[in-house]
């Protein structure tokens, strides 16, 4: 089963995400880049409110180098709940990104799911490579790869990656016996091809917001994402 991660910045969107049909709550900070990292108060809050209703995600932030806090950041994360944090690797070094994840999986539990986020605009940032970011998850034991946007508003990670790496993507990660995420910028028109690629998560804010991604999640709109994934999926 394909699932459909939204993103919410304030615990008030909660309820519209799950009555919509989210699979994956995301608690994010929109105002700090890509993955920004969301205050404790919101976390806390989140995780109080949506409980084991459904599974819960939260990024450390789009990091460049290694710190002592992230390992004290996911523990926090692990405590209260969460089932996946997302690390964005926002550096171009294998050995910084690979201490980086360590870091983090060897401080939070077996529930705890650590994903790694390769940028579709990597080369726009000098970042790593999605393609490479699965090389650090499997060297250093993370769970699942993800590719977003780091920068945001301005195009779509389809804008920027063909159909044929975006396969390849998920070939690659497969055979490392990781699980595969889709974000960036994705619109209700982009829901097929990502499920038709393979991708385990698919992962939305603009499109499940009214006002755009500073906006405010609605149900109606998370609705129309969850059946567009449900009605691929008994095509593909």
């Amino acid at each position: 089963m394909v699932k459909l991660l939204v993103s919410i910045k304030e615990p008030n969107e909660i309820l519209d995400a799950l009555e919509g049909g989210a699979d994956i709550i995301d608690v994010k900070d929109t105002e700090h880049g890509s993955l920004g990292l969301p205050s404790l108060l919101i976390v806390r809050e989140a995780a109080l409110k949506i409980g084991k209703l459904r599974e819960k995600s939260a990024p450390l932030g789009d990091v460049s180098h290694y710190d002592e806090s992230l390992a004290y950041a996911a523990y926090v994360l692990d405590e209260l709940g969460y089932n996946y944090i997302k690390i964005g690797l926002k550096t171009n070094s294998r050995g910084e990104s690979i201490k980086i994840t360590h870091s983090v999986v060897s401080s939070v539990s077996h529930n705890v799911k650590v994903v790694l986020v390769g940028y579709a605009d990597f080369q726009r940032f000098s970042t790593l490579s999605p393609l490479d970011v699965i090389d650090v998850a499997s060297y250093a034991n993370a769970n699942g790869v993800m590719i977003d946007t780091l920068g945001k508003g301005e195009y779509s990670t389809f804008d920027i990656l063909s159909y044929e790496y975006l396969s390849s993507f998920v070939n690659k990660a497969r055979k490392y016996g990781l699980f595969t995420a889709l974000a960036g910028g994705l619109k209700i028109s982009h829901i097929d091809k990502a499920v038709s690629l393979g991708f385990d998560v698919i992962g939305v804010r603009t499109a499940a917001c009214q006002g755009g991604r500073n906006g405010r999640v609605k149900k109606d709109l998370v609705m129309i994402l969850k059946q567009r994934v449900l009605e691929t999926e008994k095509v593909v």
